[in-house]
């Protein structure tokens, strides 16, 4: 008894010690206190939201504007009404303000790692959005928490966009040059600085090459400096380097069209690989067609599988009884596109369009290497990021065979360019090519449409800078050219 007694004492003893020091405390030790302290949280997120919507925009406009896919059911879209597509306007500018602040971060901490592949991000979104848009807010966007907010953005011109995004990556890629410091939180690159690099380099290409009409002198200068300078400038040499999310094998970041993330299999079904696209591939004998696309329902059932295509720009009702409707019609690869949720990547981009740009550029004079020789790289690698093997007999095929033509260059690079947000129909718009892509039966325009029209919230919000864009560009409609378009 007297034992209890004593230890009866000394609990009290120290309870009453605790109650003088005892501190209450709400933080969650889970969840980081502070943004400051943990910029990799906004680089995740950064990358995950505007990767799944470029996926996404990939597969429910890209695929249609570049009539890679065509619809047999609800095809307003492919006849051309295209809406203003704010949802991937407003993806992109979210982006760009939590991008701002991954920068701010980093410029008080001096991670000059973060800074850079900030810049990267913001140079990829941005390209995508001026491409699709034209002018649009850019030296002004994201400022409404600044120092001095802006609220109303102006918006820039599209050819100072282009100047502006030229010098950001060169910036982000001696930024990157000269830093030690790693970087946590990165689904793209897992933290390979190195492969950053590549990656500006290598988009810095693409949006010099764009300029191919309209500043030809600015485009070779740049892209004959960095393929003469690889050290200082590297680019993607292999798939070993794309720019490329693996999404995992189950939510939260499944593949978006998948159904492991709940896209449905009726909505799926909605698509059909398009005639275009299939004549491509027909064209060469190409293996990759009966990767790209499954052997129409009807042909498996009657013991003779063969692939046949949509043809873009029907309306509803003749669309869906196309060349006898829907079972005589092939499907995308429903097992690896739609079934596997982590089989198929978010492309941002990838080697084998490198070496197409390179090919291009040798095939315009304005570097000494071998154009022959970058674009069968490009072909190849394509074959092998898809695991087909390629024929031996492919690279001298009729229209394959390399004739120092810039049309047998670009039908190789949108072949390549499948699935990768909107860039096979903006390279259409850069070159005409393929020149097979027309506006279908019953298009509401004769003429194949340029971009989208600017969101409605921006002429609530935004009236004044909004009318000054339009009044240098032109008209806000679907078929108003951007300027390197001109």
């Amino acid at each position: 008894m007297k034992t209890l007694f004593q230890i009866a004492l000394i609990a009290l003893a120290v309870g009453l010690t605790s109650c003088e020091k005892f501190n209450v405390s709400n933080d969650n030790p889970d969840i980081a206190l502070s943004i400051d302290n943990n910029p990799e949280l906004l680089l995740t997120n950064v990358q995950r939201n505007t990767i799944r919507t470029a996926v996404g925009d990939a597969w429910s406009e890209g695929n249609l504007m570049a009539q890679y896919g065509a619809r047999i059911v609800f095809t307003e879209f492919d006849l051309f009404n295209w809406g203003d597509q704010a949802g991937t306007w407003n993806t992109y500018y979210l982006a760009v303000r939590d991008a701002e602040v991954l920068e701010s971060i980093a410029a008080k901490k001096d991670l000059k790692s973060y800074t850079a592949v900030s810049k990267i991000m913001k140079a990829w979104m941005f390209q995508i959005m001026t491409d699709m848009w034209g002018d649009i807010p850019y030296s002004e966007a994201a400022k409404a928490a600044a120092e001095d907010p802006v609220y109303a953005p102006a918006y820039d011109s599209q050819e100072s966009i282009y100047d502006n995004l030229l010098a950001e990556l060169k910036t982000a890629n001696d930024l990157l040059a000269n830093s030690t410091t790693g970087i946590k939180g990165d689904i793209l690159f897992d933290g390979d600085l190195v492969k950053w690099r590549k990656f500006a380099n290598s988009l810095r290409l693409r949006v010099a090459l764009r300029l191919s009409e309209v500043k030809p002198a600015t485009a070779q200068s740049v892209i004959s400096e960095i393929y003469t300078n690889p050290a200082q400038y590297p680019v993607m040499t292999s798939n070993a380097d794309n720019a490329a999310v693996m999404f995992l094998s189950a939510n939260p970041n499944a593949h978006p069209v998948t159904e492991e993330s709940v896209y449905r299999v009726g909505s799926y079904n909605e698509y059909r690989i398009s005639e275009t696209f299939e004549n491509v591939l027909r064209e060469f004998d190409d293996p990759r067609l009966d990767f790209f696309a499954d052997p129409t329902t009807n042909s498996v059932e009657t013991g003779s599988p063969m692939i046949s295509g949509m043809q873009n720009g029907i309306v509803d009702g003749p669309a869906y009884i196309y060349k006898g409707g829907d079972a005589f019609l092939s499907k995308f690869n429903i097992n690896f596109f739609f079934f596997q949720p982590n089989a198929n990547q978010g492309r941002m981009m990838v080697y084998s369009e490198v070496a197409f740009i390179l090919a291009e550029a040798a095939q315009r004079g304005w570097i000494t290497g071998s154009a022959k020789d970058q674009y069968e790289a490009g072909i190849t690698a394509n074959f092998d990021y898809w695991n087909v093997e390629m024929p031996s007999d492919y690279f001298s095929r009729t229209g394959v065979a390399y004739d120092n033509q810039l049309e047998t260059i670009i039908k190789q690079k949108y072949i390549a360019l499948f699935y990768t947000d909107f860039q096979g129909f903006i390279e259409y718009r850069r070159t005409g090519f393929p020149s097979t892509i027309k506006p279908g039966p019953d298009a509401f325009y004769t003429n194949y449409p340029s971009r989208f029209e600017y969101p409605s919230q921006e002429g609530a919000l935004n009236k004044e800078n909004l009318g000054a864009a339009i009044t240098r560009q032109g008209p806000d409609e679907i078929t108003t050219k951007v300027w390197w378009e001109k």
